[in-house]
């Protein structure tokens, strides 16, 4: 367990990497389920799918926006964010 631990701490990004990965699977996985919805029912789930990708696409680009505008420490003392 130990060794596991150690392993994962030295993943430069980790929680960026696991915010992206979750963020292409549920939207992903929400479009699947409007597809599903759409032909199951006839129902346009647009209105809904639209609101669930805009939230998922907002958390990507605020966390990419987090990594362009990020000054390293050895450029200045502050980030720009």
């Amino acid at each position: 367990m130990k060794e596991l631990i150690s392993r994962l701490r030295a993943v430069p990004h980790l929680f960026a990497k696991a915010t992206v990965v979750y963020c292409v699977a549920f939207a992903s996985g929400s479009s699947l389920w409007s597809l599903r919805i759409l032909s199951r029912t006839g129902h346009d789930p647009a209105p809904l799918l639209g609101v669930i990708l805009a939230f998922f696409g907002g958390e990507l680009l605020l966390l990419c926006l987090k990594t362009i505008l990020y000054k390293r420490k050895d450029d200045s003392d502050e980030p720009y964010l």
